[in-house]
């Protein structure tokens, strides 16, 4: 009778184990679809510039968006973009990473300064001055681009590679980002174990919170590298010299020219767009690939309580 019965609760058991696995399949179909259909969209435009940047002037109005070119002519560009004007987009390409070499790194030190403060020190005004960072996230840096030429006209900043490093340094979202990672990850233990045995609150700093933040500090890195190569507004109203332009005011430059008198040269303005424009985005994705497991660390680690 008892085999029976845990026979009869089997057999009842079994659809209801078979409509879950089914609707686990349906979603997980669903899921990778859209995802398909984002990975294709984000991908287009590069295949799209792998593809142009092969091309002459004249493949790129005589063929297809997608289709390659017979003679590929991308050593042809890539020599036109290096020598064009003595040479000016390898000193754009410099510059960018001067400034977002400094950017990243200065914004780590500074932000992970801040954020250990905010998360293991108590004093009066923190949580004030915290909501007041998360406030000042809400600004587009758009409106912020000219009262920072006005501060900086009078100290002599404008033109500068300062003047332009400086202003993007504070970043709300790094210290809003490594406030909650030290808060969640670093244990108080730990730090009033370094104080008993003597160690200052520099020393406790370098020696035991920042080791232990590393995969916040890869990816905050990253974050900032890519959001000051990719900034436009800012140096173009700050700087004027064309020596000091970063990738995207250069590549703007050469775009502007297409629509003067000096399209009707014979210099290929398209192909210095293009395949300057190709060369741009190559630290992005090699940055990517480099850090990309300490950036899922980083994101996710902070995101469980120890």
């Amino acid at each position: 009778m008892e085999l029976k019965v845990e026979n009869k609760r089997a057999t009842l058991g079994r659809p209801a184990l078979h409509k879950v696995s089914v609707g686990k399949i349906i979603v997980t179909v669903f899921v990778t679809l859209i995802l398909a259909i984002l990975a294709c969209y984000f991908l287009i435009p590069v295949i799209w510039i792998l593809i142009a940047s092969t091309k002459t002037q004249a493949q790129l109005s005589s063929t297809g968006i997608f289709s390659i070119p017979a003679h590929l002519a991308l050593w042809e560009n890539l020599k036109l973009v290096f020598t064009y004007s003595g040479g000016v987009y390898v000193r754009w390409f410099v510059n960018s990473i001067v400034y977002a070499g400094c950017v990243a790194v200065l914004t780590c030190v500074v932000c992970s300064m801040a954020g250990y403060a905010l998360a293991k020190h108590r004093f009066r005004g923190r949580d004030v001055t915290f909501y007041l960072i998360l406030a000042s996230m809400m600004i587009p840096g758009t409106v912020t681009a000219i009262p920072l030429f006005v501060v900086e006209q009078p100290l002599h900043l404008v033109d500068t590679y300062f003047g332009v490093i400086f202003p993007l340094i504070a970043s709300p979202f790094g210290v809003y980002f490594l406030r909650i990672y030290i808060r969640d990850v670093v244990p108080n233990e730990l730090i009033e174990a370094s104080k008993v045995d003597g160690a200052s609150e520099r020393r406790t700093f370098w020696r035991i919170v920042l080791p232990i933040i590393r995969p916040a500090l890869s990816t905050l890195f990253l974050i900032s590298f890519i959001g000051t190569w990719n900034n436009f507004f800012l140096p173009l109203v700050l700087l004027h010299s064309q020596s000091l332009y970063p990738l995207p005011v250069g590549i703007e430059s050469l775009l502007s020219l297409i629509n003067t008198a000096a399209a009707n040269q014979t210099l290929p303005l398209y192909q210095l767009v293009i395949t300057g424009s190709l060369i741009s985005i190559l630290p992005m994705i090699i940055g990517f690939i480099i850090f990309r497991k300490h950036i899922v660390t980083g994101l996710t680690q902070g995101s469980v309580k120890l």
